[in-house]
């Protein structure tokens, strides 16, 4: 099942409407400290790509800027070494840099003063044709709080370890630029990050002038993208609330260290090839609010302390090799609105737990083994919100339930075709014609007495 994000400010949660088509287009709210390594789709206009507020209370440096060493001179000879490794010549703006003019009048260049005296705390070149590889001297720019890259597609190779030197940074964005190599564990030397821009997309993609973003004709795979494991010191970047490593080429494991980021509310490690049991770890997230996990090649049950994520609000674990029962914890969730399981090899019975969620939107168990009848109180009075419940190709029995009518006269829609029910079909389906197709066929030798 394929998600695409869009961003427009808001946060992903509760101001949309989940379509049909099964495309989630959750918002994200940009004052959240954010992890992102994954795919969203616009390359300008979106609430993650506005510059920092750097004297806002979020980013705003612990009082060890004392002992930052450098001055505006040093930034001044690292920004002419970033100029001329990154291409400079060419770039789409690149107003008073190599002049005569004060530093801060330099295109993208913010700033500020830093333990009594002026210092560069900021680099904004994203969509600026940037092309080249990230020179080590970046390092310098000991008092940098945000460097954005962004939408740099001719910046390549390996993140330079002189990017682990600017211990104060806290926004670094060099997403959907070229750059591949592993994931070093220096990441966890970054304390004061919140937010980690390296977004990649299944496919290449290029930035106009203007900064409009253009997919490669026939949609090329994109080559570029970061690989190995992900490192256990990601658990040491307590400040983050987001963590998005969508459609890189990840694999292992994943670390139960991720159970440490305590304030972690959104997690997206959607199209990667993470494989394993997911760690019981992830029952220690209690403040997230969006767990996706799908596309993967997790195997094993799903944790029961997941039922402990009562703040989840969507939880996506389709495409996976999950086996076992759905966990009754599930039943727990009391706040979710989307819940996605299909495209494993889970086994059992419905649990009858999963009808208690009363702020369901959409339910997808469909593809798995499932067997047993269809919960009766399913999409009934309790539920007043859930209208999409997909349980095809599974091996369910006996009758569909009841269709309770919900609130604006609309009905839940039913998909069970593929599996093993009788009976008739009630008068509240055949009412909706349009509906039908999604109730067969049934396995051969079942179906329903009047519907043929």
């Amino acid at each position: 099942m394929k998600q695409t994000l869009i961003p427009n400010g808001n946060y992903p949660f509760n101001n949309y409407k989940r379509m049909n088509t099964k495309k989630l287009a959750p918002m994200i709210l940009a004052s959240l400290a954010i992890l992102l390594i994954g795919g969203l789709s616009s390359c300008k206009n979106s609430a993650l790509d506005a510059p920092v507020a750097l004297n806002s209370s979020n980013t705003t440096l612990v009082a060890n800027d004392a002992t930052i060493v450098g001055s505006l001179e040093s930034d001044r000879l690292a920004l002419i070494d970033l100029y001329q490794a990154l291409g400079g010549e060419e770039w789409f703006k690149s107003s008073g840099w190599l002049s005569e003019i004060p530093v801060a009048e330099w295109e993208g260049v913010s700033v500020a003063e830093v333990a009594g005296q002026p210092r560069v705390v900021a680099l904004y070149l994203g969509a600026n044709n940037l092309q080249g590889e990230l020179p080590q001297s970046i390092g310098k720019l000991t008092a940098l709080k945000a460097l954005h890259l962004q939408y740099n597609s001719g910046i390549k190779g390996e993140i330079t370890d002189g990017i682990y030197d600017l211990q104060s940074l806290r926004s670094l964005r060099l997403g959907y630029t070229s750059l591949t190599g592993l994931l070093s564990d220096k990441i966890g030397q970054l304390s004061q990050l919140d937010t980690l821009d390296l977004r990649t997309s299944p496919y290449e993609l290029t930035c106009t002038w203007d900064g409009n973003m253009e997919s490669a004709k026939d949609h090329k795979p994109n080559n570029y993208r970061l690989t190995g494991e992900l490192p256990k010191t990601i658990g040491a970047l307590k400040s983050l609330t987001v963590l998005d490593l969508s459609h890189q080429n990840l694999s292992g494991e994943l670390p139960s260290s991720v159970g440490d980021l305590a304030n972690l509310k959104y997690l997206a490690l959607y199209g990667c090839n993470f494989s394993g049991v997911l760690p019981e770890s992830l029952g220690s997230l209690g403040q997230l609010e969006y767990l996706s996990l799908g596309d993967n090649h997790f195997t094993g049950n799903i944790p029961a302390s997941i039922g402990q994520l009562t703040s989840l609000k969507e939880l996506w674990m389709s495409n996976n090799r999950l086996s076992g029962e759905i966990p009754s914890s599930l039943g727990q969730l009391e706040n979710l609105l989307q819940l996605s399981l299909e495209r494993n090899e889970l086994t059992g019975e419905i649990p009858t737990s999963l009808t208690k969620l009363r702020n369901l939107h959409t339910l997808y168990l469909g593809s798995n083994r499932l067997s047993g009848t269809i919960p009766s109180g399913l999409a009934g009075a309790e539920q007043p919100e859930l209208f999409w419940v997909d349980l095809s190709n599974n091996n369910l029995s006996g009758q569909l339930p009841e269709r309770v009518q919900k609130k604006g006269g609309d009905y839940t829609i039913y998909v069970v075709s593929g599996n093993r029910l009788t009976g008739s079909v009630a008068e509240a389906y055949l009412a909706f014609p349009k509906t039908l197709k999604h109730l067969l066929p049934q396995q051969e030798g079942y179906g329903f007495d009047n519907l043929k």
